[in-house]
């Protein structure tokens, strides 16, 4: 009996020492599990803003940041672009004409401007394409800038002037009523700038 028991005593030793032995994951509950499938279209999770900086910095990225659209060029100037807008250097000689209003010495300074501008005529150059330019631009001499100017005004004096001053007007500037006047435009050009250019001389009459 004694030798059973003994018998009975060492297989349950052994059975015992076979058993396998539990792992620390399975008894904290932190080994693999298996989660059920989300329902299909389920939208993903939102991650808080906060979060996906921490994330970032975490990364050695920057927080992340919005899109900044370009800065939208300067608008154009309202009004017609002027003689001065091409060339700022006139703008004295431009300022001294006489006003619309005084019709005969603005006809005598007509006079004096057209005939240095004949003496003193510009040239076509080489446009700068790229900048908006023409393949041939003109460019105008001082003079011929404010010949121009001065007869663009009294062209406009002469709209409403008498029989009396006309005749004032045409002893002063001769039998030739004709002069070279100009228009002017702006051109906006991405990462350059503003340039203005002239036109080519255009022939006009004032009305005698």
């Amino acid at each position: 009996m004694k030798r059973i028991v003994a018998i009975c005593l060492v297989l349950a030793a052994v059975a015992a020492c076979s058993k396998p032995t539990e792992l620390a994951s399975n008894a904290s509950g932190k080994g693999s599990i298996t989660v059920a499938a989300a329902p299909k279209n389920t939208p993903p999770p939102e991650i808080p803003a906060e979060e996906l900086a921490a994330i970032a910095a975490e990364q050695g990225e920057g927080a992340p940041t919005e899109a900044i659209a370009e800065a939208a060029p300067d608008s154009a100037p309202s009004g017609p672009t002027t003689v001065t807008d091409f060339r700022p250097s006139v703008a004295s000689q431009i300022g001294a004409l006489p006003a619309v209003g005084d019709t005969a010495a603005l006809a005598a300074a007509f006079a004096d401007w057209r005939a240095r501008a004949a003496a003193a005529p510009g040239a076509f150059e080489a446009g700068q394409q790229q900048l908006g330019a023409d393949v041939q631009e003109y460019s105008p001499s001082d003079a011929e800038l404010v010949a121009a100017e001065a007869g663009d005004r009294l062209s406009v004096a002469l709209q409403g002037a008498d029989e009396t001053m006309r005749t004032t007007v045409a002893a002063a500037i001769g039998d030739s009523t004709s002069y070279r006047r100009f228009d002017f435009r702006r051109v906006d050009v991405a990462g350059s700038g503003r340039f203005v250019y002239a036109s080519a001389p255009r022939e006009a009459r004032l009305p005698l």
